[in-house]
């Protein structure tokens, strides 16, 4: 090979961290069927996102094992708004 590309690499892409990340989570208590909605929030995991809507909405710690956090993707949820 001729071209000159031997020996060249090409620059490894920079890989963030899933924790770098804050994804939008719909977090529920989930009380009877269905679930009762509390509140979106942005965390980087499901526990974070709990306890984050648990402090803001002085959810007792007896309730706090109920909550539940659905990871909310933005993009789906744009689709289904016919957006």
């Amino acid at each position: 090979m001729a071209n000159g590309t031997e020996g060249w690499c090409m620059a490894k892409a920079k890989k963030t961290k899933p924790r770098d990340h804050l994804i939008r989570w719909r977090v529920s208590l989930i009380t009877a069927t269905p679930a009762k909605f509390v509140d979106f929030t942005m965390a980087p995991d499901a526990e974070t996102a709990e306890e984050q809507v648990a402090e803001a909405h002085d959810i007792s710690v007896e309730l706090r094992s109920r909550l539940v956090a659905v990871r909310e993707d933005l993009r789906q949820s744009f689709k289904s708004r016919g957006q």
